[in-house]
């Protein structure tokens, strides 16, 4: 008779333990992994710019990793985003007699977003560029920059008032490669804050908007236009503007989707991560 019960016990725990698995939350898909090359520490996030679009997603900020582990964690990215900041040093364009006129370097962020860039581009990963990352993308594939707007142009006060302030300025959208056809051929106000830009274009990269009043080019794309590969780059911040402006969270949606795209290319393709 113990031994009967004893059953009965051992069978009712069998099946609480199997209704309260089926009962478990189901693990849901995870969300996309981004790349960033540098985030800020406080307001106008690049993280919060693109979480606005309300795509799931966690970032790697590459800058906080030695150089090793920062290109290895891209690997399991979806997208890299490679962000503004610090002027890039002349040497890497061929101008390394020019530095008197240019900022603070950063020799280590140059060669990890360098490195960056070329390991996504070989992996066919998703690009976006913003500012720096737009003078980074042309520098890595062969372009020059101008050293000061203020002193080669005669322009700087459109781009940045004195050292460090923001302005506003029209750019004009010649083509929509990347960008929603509704917004080209027409004019858009853009906050701006850089005193270099891109002189030479490389190649192999096409400019698809420049600014209405010196003509600089204010946004980049690849040069072929039968390439899978996503890349575009603008030299305005668009997480500095207003999030549902057009040029700004039309950005941030068109990068989040392509970067949906390449993840589940990869998992079809059972590319390991």
């Amino acid at each position: 008779m113990k031994t009967i019960q004893l059953n009965k016990w051992l069978l009712w725990l069998l099946l609480f333990t199997i209704l309260s698995a089926c009962s478990l939350p189901v693990e849901q898909e995870p969300g996309l992994t981004l790349a960033l090359s540098k985030e800020r520490k406080s307001e106008n996030k690049y993280s919060d710019w693109l979480a606005h679009q309300n795509i799931e997603f966690e970032f790697i900020d590459l800058s906080l990793l030695p150089l090793s582990e920062a290109l290895k964690a891209l690997e399991k990215a979806d997208g890299l985003l490679l962000t503004g900041g610090n002027d890039i040093y002349p040497g890497w364009y061929g101008k390394e007699y020019d530095t008197a006129r240019c900022g603070v370097f950063d020799h280590g962020r140059d060669t990890l977003e360098l490195m960056a860039l070329g390991k996504a581009l070989e992996m066919k990963m998703p690009v976006l560029g913003i500012c720096r990352g737009l003078q980074l993308i042309n520098v890595q594939q062969g372009g020059t920059l101008y050293i000061d707007l203020p002193t080669d142009k005669g322009t700087g006060d459109i781009h940045r008032a004195d050292q460090e302030g923001w302005t506003e300025h029209s750019v004009w959208l010649q083509f929509y490669d990347n960008f929603p056809e509704t917004y080209s051929n027409q004019l858009t106000a853009v906050a701006s804050n850089h005193h270099q830009g891109i002189e030479l274009l490389a190649p192999s990269l096409k400019a698809v908007a420049k600014s209405q009043d010196d003509d600089l080019i204010e946004a980049i794309t690849l040069a072929d236009s039968n390439t899978e590969q996503f890349l575009l780059a603008v030299q305005w911040h668009p997480e500095w503007m207003d999030y549902e402006d057009g040029f700004s969270g039309e950005i941030a949606k068109k990068f989040l989707l392509e970067a949906e795209v390449y993840k589940q290319e990869r998992e079809q393709k059972l590319i390991p991560r």
